[in-house]
């Protein structure tokens, strides 16, 4: 008996905080190749400080959020409420204490004490502790999914904000020249070299150009928004730049011919609905056992009466399930396991599609990225210096002119509009092979 108290003792602590979130940030490392850092941490700060101090890449984007992002700090605050669950599970009721004390009518007294400890629930504990221990594994597994998801998160809002910045850069480069062309078309016009028509259109590009930077710039202040806000920066953090251009697409397309295997593998969706159907079926048993017996304690009872000595002898408590046998709980049980079972099923049928709406995405962005880098930019580059050659030559007019800059403007600006969606269909195809999900996102106009 005394080897059972000591282990009730044992298992009944409180797991630290460094129990309960080392083997997530080891998971999470390990799929993310990134460790977490935990809010409050001091030697964290002072790397996000430095990270901050020269322009973000990716990798560094993607640590300072593991770092700041609160919301994530809040998923792994909920390891410590499953975690009380296992404690709870593993403390025995306080033993019940009845005190009766009778005084007849000719003076005479009698007092009885009883004392009884719960056995059902040292009976139950391994099955109590099986449900918390079983919902602790569902909550890891989703705080490593949260992880994985924030990192998917960041790659995707920092391509968007980069993407955006070369788009305002082009813009404003294209703005520029239309600004100069049209100021010396005004010249010319004064001096009566040119048409009315030529001022009108010259004049007309500028102004919409105007436009377009006007969109560009509110385009980088809300993809600079939205990305500091995954990162877990505030207003009161010092500037911070990100670098200035996107990475090139690779002149070979990414193997993905594997990624539904890996993805089905890798889901921390499925491994916390597992844990979830586990706790289900361990709880269903403790609620089977009270069924047939309520409730069974074992203690000592002892009474005197006045002026007698204490007489003592075992007392047993049997609750007698007359009414109440257990049907809402192991009808809850039974309710939670299908639930979550159904749950893996879809999952695992979400998933199947989320992995070939990727697979076909990268590849889509990968051939609209390598056709507008490799043949339609140098087609439209060799336009305008045809179009220049034989506006020297008077052979073209300025309208004509006007025309191929802008049509190499717009084939550049396409080429980083499908740079960024190649890269983020990349990332999403990255989540999914992390265990992650690769989220629908609407994009940026």
């Amino acid at each position: 008996m005394r080897a059972v108290w000591i282990v009730i003792l044992l298992v009944s602590c409180v797991p630290s905080r460094a129990a309960l979130l080392d083997p997530v940030d080891r998971e999470a490392q390990r799929r993310l190749g990134t460790p977490v850092s935990w809010a409050g941490d001091p030697r964290a700060d002072a790397a996000v400080a430095a990270l901050l101090a020269r322009p973000l890449d990716l990798a560094a984007s993607v640590r300072i959020a593991l770092a700041r992002n609160q919301r994530l700090q809040a998923r792994f605050e909920e390891l410590g409420i499953a975690a009380s669950e296992v404690t709870a599970a593993t403390v025995l009721p306080p033993a019940d204490a009845d005190l009766d004390y009778k005084r007849g009518a000719g003076g005479s007294s009698e007092t009885e004490l009883t004392v009884v400890q719960d056995l059902l629930s040292l009976i139950q504990i391994g099955q109590r502790r099986s449900a918390a221990q079983a919902e602790l594994d569902a909550a890891r597994a989703r705080a490593v999914a949260a992880t994985v998801q924030l990192a998917a998160d960041v790659e995707a809002a920092f391509y968007d904000h980069v993407a955006a910045q070369q788009d305002l850069a082009l813009v404003r480069t294209a703005l520029d020249a239309a600004a100069a062309s049209a100021e010396l078309t005004q010249r010319m016009h004064r001096a009566g070299n040119t048409t009315d028509l030529a001022l009108a259109r010259e004049e007309d590009q500028r102004e919409r150009l105007r436009i377009d930077v006007g969109r560009a710039e509110q385009r980088v202040a809300d993809t600079r928004m939205r990305l500091a806000a995954r990162l877990g920066l505030t207003a009161a953090e010092p500037a911070w730049t990100t670098v200035a251009r996107l990475p090139d697409v690779p002149a070979a397309a990414p193997a993905l011919d594997d990624l539904e295997r890996v993805a089905g593998a890798a889901n921390l969706d499925a491994t916390a609905l597992r844990a979830e159907a586990d706790a289900a079926a361990a709880r269903h048993r403790v609620a089977t056992v009270r069924a047939f017996v309520p409730s069974l304690g074992a203690g000592v009872a002892a009474a005197r009466r006045e002026g007698g000595d204490w007489e003592i002898g075992p007392a047993i408590r049997i609750g007698i399930p007359l009414f109440d046998q257990q049907q809402g709980p192991r009808a809850r049980a039974e309710a939670e396991q299908r639930r979550a079972e159904r749950e893996a099923a879809a999952t695992r049928s979400e998933l199947a599609a989320e992995v070939t709406a990727t697979r076909a995405r990268v590849a889509q962005t990968f051939h609209e990225a390598r056709q507008l880098a490799d043949v339609v930019l140098p087609l439209r580059q060799r336009v305008l210096d045809e179009t220049v050659l034989h506006y020297n030559a008077m052979n073209a007019t300025a309208f004509e002119l006007l025309l191929a800059r802008r049509d190499l403007v717009e084939v550049g600006r396409q080429l980083i509009d499908a740079q960024r969606r190649y890269w983020t269909a990349v990332a999403q195809a990255t989540a999914l092979s992390r265990g992650g999900r690769a989220q629908a996102r609407e994009d940026m106009p």
